[in-house]
């Protein structure tokens, strides 16, 4: 059980590193509105913040489930543990679900909702692997192409002044982005293997890539018949 201890207190840092991570991304997500619709921000911004605070609880509740004896014998196994892998892909699908009706009800563009959501994970997700890197000292160059990966998206982005939602940027980037990150996540160390020598991380890229493959082969054959 990984915890820090300042005086009586006693935090977990798991949950501190998620903390930090998430209001990492949080304050990217709202720098990438600023460049959207003002009329639209305020939706979609408490709408990835109740997605992401669903999904930390279905992700540490998950234990309930996954392994319901531990919680019955020490209770207070919900803060220091979570349902591990399992509850992480429990809550991931559940949060996307939660964004797909949320998004389906408020009208805002699909690919505006992906483009936001994107930046706010390229950036808490770059500061979970900077704390992993600065507290563990493991798999060291795993986490440096990780967040040189992110480091270079988000340039591209700023450099080539991306507009909020553009569909043909962003399904290209998103292909070429998942492609990467399945050959990065090989290097990593001790990775808990999912399925065809796969982890669930990986697996979860190879379906972003054949989404937005068909999604931009989709928009090419749209493109070519209004060119018609």
């Amino acid at each position: 059980m990984n915890v820090i201890q300042l005086g009586p207190l006693v935090l977990n840092l798991e949950l501190l590193i998620f903390i930090l991570s998430a209001f990492t991304g949080y304050l990217a997500l709202k720098y990438r509105l600023k460049k959207a619709m003002v009329t639209v921000e305020g939706n979609i911004s408490d709408k990835f913040v109740n997605g992401l605070i669903l999904g930390f609880v279905i992700w540490k509740c998950s234990l309930i489930l996954f392994d319901p004896m531990s919680v019955i014998e020490y209770p207070m196994s919900l803060i220091y543990f979570s349902g591990g892998d399992r509850g992480l892909g429990l809550a991931i699908v559940i949060s996307v679900i939660y964004l797909w009706i949320r998004t389906r009800k408020d009208g805002t563009d699909i690919m505006l909702n992906l483009d936001v959501l994107l930046v706010g994970w390229m950036a808490s997700s770059s500061m979970y692997h900077l704390l992993l890197l600065v507290l563990h000292k493991e798999n060291v160059l795993y986490h440096v192409l990780y967040i040189g990966l992110n480091i270079v998206l988000a340039l591209y982005f700023y450099t080539r002044k991306v507009e909020v939602g553009d569909s043909s940027v962003l399904s290209r980037v998103m292909i070429w982005y998942s492609l990467v990150m399945i050959g990065i996540s090989f290097i990593e160390k001790g990775r808990t293997l999912f399925v065809f020598g796969f982890t669930m991380e990986q697996i979860f890229c190879v379906f972003v890539f054949i989404l937005f493959l068909w999604i931009d082969n989709a928009m090419d054959k749209q493109k070519g018949k209004e060119s018609l």
